[in-house]
């Protein structure tokens, strides 16, 4: 009876040994198959992403200042002897060279005034080289020699005084340029300083603008802006002035555009847009398809860096050409994410594909 009791517990225990190796064998096979289906789905989990590489480039940046367009110079040709006016070849809206006659004077009694003169001169002269023939005979004093020089000395003063005062009964323009207004008629009387006609000179032409004073530094003498005036014209001229001292009111810098004007086809006072070159800076121009926003609202691209991780970057957008857009504030070497950007967050692994666009499918 013992013998058998004791084998009969010796089968229990065998049963019940079997049952615990069987139930640890199971757990150990189902945890395996749920460690390798955790793998799997891990992996299968990690999203695909078509990036490509991009490098900063060193692109000009342009200050946008609103101006308009100004005159060179603008000059009132004043007479400087009275008379009447004869006539004015020059008259409103004309078109003149440097020296082309604007306005012309009655001569009157100036003509004749230097024929007086010249004969007044020649008189001069003479008595002097008498006086020099008696000097050297010694026969004249120095005094008497050094008054006949004085003499001779004011005739040819006198001379040209007169001729002088003939030539400006012809008011000529000082430069290229257009009569703007024209203040007298033929038959005026003018007097000293009476204005004849204002000329305006427009080749070339100045485009004015004010800068703030925050950005004054970054302008500089000579350098090339560009020109879009209202009337659609696209020009290019140099900076060749810059102010000193601002406007009391505004607070801004004058500046001044010259821009050559040889068929004075750009009026005074159109009102003009500038570019002006204000430096250097190193952007990554891209697709604007490439642009998100994150949830504060702020605009950027999300890049991925050599460990597959997803990064999101704000970036300042500095122009738009038709090749993509020139964004600013990215390292200098970036992998950029172009397709499934907005399915990835910033923190992300992915898998990156840098290959063409046509292998992206095959793999």
């Amino acid at each position: 009876r013992d013998f058998c009791l004791s084998r009969g517990l010796g089968d229990v225990y065998k049963r019940q040994g079997v049952w615990l190796f069987s139930g640890e064998l199971a757990s150990n096979i189902v945890i395996a198959d749920e460690a390798t289906d955790a793998e799997q789905r891990q992996e299968v989990e990690v999203p695909y992403v078509r990036a490509v590489r991009s490098e900063a480039n060193l692109r000009k940046l342009f200050l946008e200042v609103s101006g308009q367009t100004q005159a060179n110079r603008i000059v009132q040709v004043k007479s400087e002897v009275t008379g009447r006016v004869e006539a004015i070849p020059a008259v409103k809206g004309t078109r003149v060279e440097a020296g082309d006659l604007l306005c012309k004077i009655a001569v009157d009694t100036r003509q004749s005034d230097l024929d007086e003169a010249k004969a007044d001169l020649k008189s001069a002269q003479l008595e002097y080289d008498g006086m020099v023939d008696l000097k050297t005979r010694g026969l004249q004093s120095e005094i008497l020699l050094a008054r006949a020089a004085a003499g001779l000395e004011g005739s040819r003063a006198n001379v040209k005084r007169a001729e002088l005062t003939l030539v400006k009964t012809l008011i000529v323009a000082p430069f290229n340029g257009v009569v703007e207004t024209q203040s007298v008629e033929v038959g005026d009387f003018l007097n000293v300083g009476q204005n004849c006609v204002t000329l305006m000179e427009i080749d070339p032409v100045l485009v004015v603008g004010q800068v703030a004073e925050k950005s004054i530094n970054s302008v500089a003498l000579g350098g090339e802006v560009k020109i879009s005036l209202i009337t659609g014209e696209s020009l290019v001229g140099t900076v060749s002035f810059i102010a000193q001292s601002p406007d009391l009111a505004t607070r801004t810098y004058p500046v001044e555009v010259t821009v050559s004007n040889p068929n004075n086809s750009i009026r005074a006072g159109l009102t003009a847009q500038m570019s002006m070159p204000i430096g250097q800076e190193a952007a990554h121009r891209i697709s604007p398809a490439s642009l998100v926003l994150n949830d504060a609202g702020a605009i950027g691209v999300k890049i991925v860096d050599d460990t597959n991780i997803v990064h999101f970057k704000t970036v300042k957008i500095l122009g738009e050409t038709p090749e993509g857009v020139w964004v600013h504030g990215l390292p200098g070497r970036i992998n950029l994410i172009t397709v499934g950007h907005e399915e990835v967050f910033d923190g992300q692994r992915v898998k990156a594909d840098l290959s063409p666009l046509g292998s992206f499918a095959e793999s």
